[in-house]
């Protein structure tokens, strides 16, 4: 990681003290942006629903919507969470929850910067690291006469649709005026792969690859759809070579 990266951080607390310290503890490690900050569980929800964080700290306690109950609804492959709490009978679940670390209140800052250490060694374990990323990570496009940015992490797949496209993520469903040819010009080829005509896939979601009837192949995606796309003959090749079949 080079010195001017940053990994941005979501605060996720309903007491102000809390809020406070965290901020402080932020403040003291510059590999870290204070990116948001939510006081309750709707709130927290909705901005992890909209944007994209590398670090959360999540309070379990809050008001309208529990730290354990977003864990349970918010998939983000390259987000990791943090809880904070004053009660240690929630540390199992956590962990079973595939949260990075757990803070017990009061937490020192030596005990918070271990646990920003261990964010920072997977970081750069994973296979598409920060550094890759940082100079631009997100695709910009027009969909309803509005202008979205929506982090590569989060697109699945995109489809062709006549002479527009439609670019599925994590959230929601975008069609945009856009050629599919156009919209691969704008990724990144070690992030996306054209496997088809009609489809440009993340391959950071493929999960596997089949051999159908007729010597054709499907593509499987890991998302919760458990997407299945057909694999065009021209493009099953390149495809196979990329996933080093």
């Amino acid at each position: 990681m080079g010195e001017e990266s940053s990994y941005s951080v979501l605060i996720i607390e309903d007491e102000y003290p809390a809020r406070m310290l965290m901020m402080d503890y932020i403040l003291g490690c510059p590999e870290l942006k204070l990116a948001g900050i939510a006081e309750d569980g709707e709130k927290a929800f909705k901005l992890l629903e909209e944007k994209e964080f590398d670090l959360v700290f999540l309070d379990i306690n809050l008001p309208a919507k529990s730290g354990i109950e977003i864990l349970k609804s918010i998939k983000k492959p390259k987000t990791f969470f943090i809880l904070t709490t004053a009660y240690s009978e929630f540390a199992v679940q956590a962990f079973d929850l595939e949260a990075l670390d757990y803070l017990l209140k009061p937490f020192s800052f030596a005990r918070f910067r271990k646990a920003v250490d261990k964010a920072l060694k997977y970081w750069k374990e994973m296979p598409f690291t920060k550094e890759d990323s940082d100079t631009n990570d997100h695709l910009t496009f027009t969909s309803e006469s509005a202008t979205h940015l929506v982090s590569y992490t989060e697109i699945h797949f995109i489809s062709a649709n006549n002479k527009s496209s439609i670019i599925h993520t994590n959230a929601r469903d975008y069609e945009t005026p856009k050629l599919l040819k156009d919209l691969e010009e704008k990724l990144p080829s070690k992030l996306f792969i054209r496997i088809h005509k009609g489809y440009l896939v993340n391959i950071k979601y493929i999960t596997n690859l089949r051999y159908d009837k007729g010597g054709a192949y499907l593509l499987q995606l890991k998302n919760e759809d458990e997407t299945v796309l057909p694999v065009g003959r021209a493009f099953a090749g390149q495809l196979k070579e990329t996933l080093g079949l």
